[in-house]
């Protein structure tokens, strides 16, 4: 679409838009349109601004008169009407006048009803305007500092780490710790908006307002509950010369086990209980231990003998600091360090696996094994052996130059039969390329290939782990831009 075109696109959106509006009885005035949308509770006039972003903005809502509607969770500080969650921005349903209207009639529906089917969103953040101060302030657990003053201290990257504390009556003018109160506001039906909202709910005898006057608090951090769900907000309150507050909402986040943890998946807890040994700790086995880790798998046995060269950081997990560390060691520092992982969980074997004793071993003591070495004699000797202790092992490779994946699950289940051979591809003309030390042609699998192997592995591992596997002999795919073939 070219420029004009695009101009001629917002035109017609617009006039399309206010046409729809004229329709249903809206006049234009010199800010927005003005007209009523009629509910169950009567007849509310509302203000409809279409603003510069539309249609690729939702048009704005507010009441005339902004306290005929009660204030709640679902309108925004300027008192315009929360229309959208965050998540549910598809389609670009507003478009259209008549949907558009049909929407805002189905909120003062909501809203006459109580909002009966609430979504508790922790979203208390949006009442308040952003501070000045971008560094991010970072909270652990806040039970045990309930009711209690706190300190923030600067930490790296620019953020403010919280810790118990006082202001002390002489405080250093080259001091850059900032000092706060830990208050619980409990349910929270009505958003507050104001220092004298929060106020009102904070125990009269902590006298707060005297406190931060007289600058010993700066920082206020709030608990809140909204419905089933517990929320924190850290707010920098400012003395006014009228004797008011000025609040602004700071940057914050929590940095507890529960948040590190909440984005990795429902199936997290289960996988935290599970074992696994990964055989080949080189680029695809990197990744697969990372997604893994990733994923809530704590407890992780990494086997390889090779280590780090300069050369393999380009297609593997760990940077240029673990060149000449072990593979498996570079892979437990990067998880331990990036992905919190307990480096207990670990265990590192700087071995080749070659005896029937290593594998058994292996395979008795891991919930799964995955081996990523595409090596046919570690294959076969893990698969042989899996199968003579009546258990399985998931053994993943990237074929053709990184053009195709093989997943296999070793032996089958239920007696399914064996992933036919995958196809080698006689016309690939890549040139071969050779590295010193090294008796064979380097592969010129593209880094891009190593992670979707290491991600679909990950997810038949996964499968496996839990009992519900994605497929009873595993998967091959072609990545050739021109090739759709695929076999479960």
């Amino acid at each position: 679409m070219s420029l004009s075109g695009y101009d001629d696109h917002v035109a017609y959106s617009r006039q399309h838009f206010e046409e729809g509006l004229i329709r249903a009885g809206f006049v234009e005035t010199d800010t927005a349109w003005r007209g009523p949308v009629l509910h169950s509770g009567g007849a509310t006039e509302v203000l409809i601004d279409l603003r510069p972003r539309f249609p690729f903005q939702l048009p704005r809502v507010t009441p005339v008169v902004q306290d005929a509607v009660p204030w709640s969770w679902h309108r925004e500080l300027n008192g315009s009407l929360c229309l959208v969650a965050e998540d549910d921005r598809d389609g670009m349903w507003w478009v259209d006048a008549a949907a558009f209207l049909e929407h805002v009639t189905a909120w003062f529906e909501q809203a006459h009803a109580g909002w009966p089917e609430d979504r508790p969103d922790l979203d208390l953040d949006r009442y308040f305007e952003l501070s000045t101060d971008r560094r991010l302030y970072l909270y652990g657990d806040l039970a045990p500092y309930r009711n209690c003053f706190v300190r923030f201290r600067p930490s790296t990257n620019d953020t403010m780490r919280m810790s118990r504390g006082t202001r002390p009556p002489k405080t250093s003018k080259h001091s850059k710790d900032r000092f706060g109160y830990v208050a619980d506001l409990g349910d929270v039906v009505v958003p507050p908006r104001t220092w004298d909202d929060i106020s009102s709910r904070i125990d009269p005898g902590m006298n707060l307002d005297r406190q931060i006057h007289q600058r010993a608090v700066a920082i206020v951090v709030l608990m809140y509950r909204r419905g089933a769900q517990d929320g924190v907000i850290v707010l920098e309150v400012r003395p006014r010369g009228d004797g008011g507050f000025t609040v602004a909402r700071l940057r914050s986040g929590a940095d507890t086990e529960a948040a590190r943890s909440a984005r990795r998946g429902l199936l997290a807890p289960e996988l935290r209980r599970c074992r696994v040994g990964i055989v080949g700790a080189g680029a695809l086995g990197s990744f697969i231990a990372d997604t893994l880790a990733r994923s809530g798998v704590h407890h992780l046995t990494l086997v390889d003998d090779d280590v780090v060269m300069p050369g393999n950081l380009v297609r593997h997990l760990v940077g240029p600091e673990a060149v000449g560390l072990s593979k498996v060691e570079a892979v437990k520092r990067h998880l331990v360090t990036r992905n919190g992982v307990p480096a207990r969980g670990i265990e590192v074997r700087e071995v080749t696996l070659t005896s029937s004793a290593d594998a058994v071993d292996l395979l008795r003591n891991h919930d799964l094994v995955v081996n990523a070495t595409a090596d046919f004699a570690t294959t076969a000797l893990l698969h042989v052996t899996a199968a003579s202790l009546g258990t399985r092992l998931l053994s993943a490779a990237l074929q053709n130059d990184g053009a195709t994946y093989r997943i296999d699950v070793l032996p089958p289940i239920d007696g399914a039969a064996i992933l036919p051979p995958s196809t080698i591809d006689a016309d690939r003309q890549a040139p071969e390329l050779f590295e010193a030390g090294c008796g064979a042609p380097l592969s010129p699998t593209p880094p891009h290939a190593v992670i979707e192997a290491a991600a679909a592995t990950a997810r038949h591992a996964i499968g496996l782990l839990v009992d519900r596997p994605l497929h009873p002999a595993g998967e091959t795919r072609s990545l050739h831009p021109a090739s759709e073939e695929s076999h479960p």
